[in-house]
């Protein structure tokens, strides 16, 4: 799936969990788990599948093209985390790609720092989630079911080096062509609800819950993800809120002991 390396006797298959066990995925769950080889399988380990896609971008072109590969029955049963982890990858190299030069590079690592990615991250499952909810109630709703289509970017006239902007547009169609096929929609529609959902959450003020006052730099450079910390956004695998923890007292502050220990000796 990410090398695009044929399976030989030396060199068989292993299953890679796109999430990761240690990260909230089960180990028998079909809807996440893909062939790959056991060198990437254990390059990648648990780390976080929008960084090892980035870190080759092959990778996405690679993975799009193995579920293109896929029935539709199986392409129905994948599950939506997998389709937003790429929509984020693909998200984060649009936003990149605006930079000029080898500078897009610096852009992208400026990006994925920090809590960034994990921003990133949540607006994109938010985004194909909710899209993905409205689509199946209109399409229970509908009398007459609208066949998926095959959406194809504009009309790109062939550089003779390969330009990033037009690989981009590609594998962005043909992630659109596979949620498609995944809704049951035509791809038309699904790339309209993706960019209406992206600009509702850019709409939404940027916050963070607990801090007051006004924002600081690296939120003003993060407006454009939207309200990532807003309620009924998917939790990311394995990341829970911690609690504030009961702070404990000193000695000298428990009640019935007083500012000094037993028999007046300070504590």
């Amino acid at each position: 799936m990410y090398c695009r390396a044929p399976a030989a006797p030396d060199r068989p298959l292993t299953r890679e969990h796109v999430i990761p066990r240690a990260r909230g995925g089960r180990r028998k769950d079909l809807r996440i788990i893909v062939p790959a080889c056991a060198s990437c399988n254990h390059r990648r380990g648990s780390q976080e599948i929008v960084l090892f896609l980035l870190a080759r971008p092959r990778r996405i072109t690679a993975f799009l093209d193995y579920l293109g590969t896929l029935p539709p029955e199986t392409v129905r049963q994948t599950d939506l985390r997998v389709f937003a982890e790429l929509y984020a990858a693909l998200w984060l190299l649009v936003d990149s790609a605006s930079a000029v030069g080898p500078a897009w590079r610096e852009r992208l690592r400026h990006l994925c720092a920090g809590r960034r990615l994990h921003r990133r991250r949540y607006a994109a499952r938010r985004i194909v989630a909710a899209v993905g909810s409205r689509l199946e109630r209109g399409r229970d709703r509908a009398t007459i079911a609208e066949g998926p289509s095959c959406l194809m970017p504009g009309a790109v006239r062939p550089p003779a080096p390969p330009r990033l902007d037009a690989t981009l547009a590609r594998a962005m169609a043909t992630l659109v062509g596979t949620l498609s096929l995944a809704w049951e929609v035509s791809a038309e529609r699904v790339l309209e609800e993706l960019e209406r959902e992206r600009g509702k959450s850019r709409a939404l003020p940027a916050r963070q819950p607990g801090r007051v006052g006004p924002r600081s730099a690296s939120a003003h450079d993060d407006a454009d993800d939207g309200s990532l910390e807003a309620d009924g956004v998917l939790s990311l695998d394995g990341w829970k809120r911690r609690k504030g923890r009961r702070r404990r007292t000193r000695v000298d502050q428990r009640g019935g002991r007083g500012a000094y220990g037993r028999g007046g000796r300070a504590a």
